[in-house]
């Protein structure tokens, strides 16, 4: 399915109102969950916390784990600018925009 440009254009400025927090806030939490699991288990890391694995001592600490957030959360803010290149996107006040539960896990 295809999505609007309305989709696209609230889709894109939830991702740099996200960006944006995460650039000012060293230490705003990750918080995750899990795709495709049979429950909906929240994961919240926080700075000075890590991910071990169960299968061996390979540690992805929260800095880690921010700069990778960060990355990904930029790609996806350039790959929704491209679809969106010649419409007006992006230029919503956030009080539109804004959905479900806001609140720090």
């Amino acid at each position: 399915m295809t999505k609007s440009t309305d989709a696209l254009n609230t889709d894109l400025h939830r991702l740099r109102m996200h960006l944006n927090l995460l650039e000012k806030d060293a230490t705003h939490p990750l918080d995750f969950t899990v795709e495709h699991a049979h429950t909906a288990p929240a994961l919240v890391l926080r700075e000075g916390q890590a991910l071990r694995s169960a299968h061996s001592d390979v540690r992805l600490d929260y800095e880690m784990m921010r700069q990778i957030f960060m990355e990904t959360l930029r790609a996806e803010i350039a790959a929704q600018e491209e679809k969106l290149l010649g419409t007006n996107g992006g230029n919503r006040p956030i009080e539109h925009l804004q959905y479900g539960d806001q609140t720090e896990a």
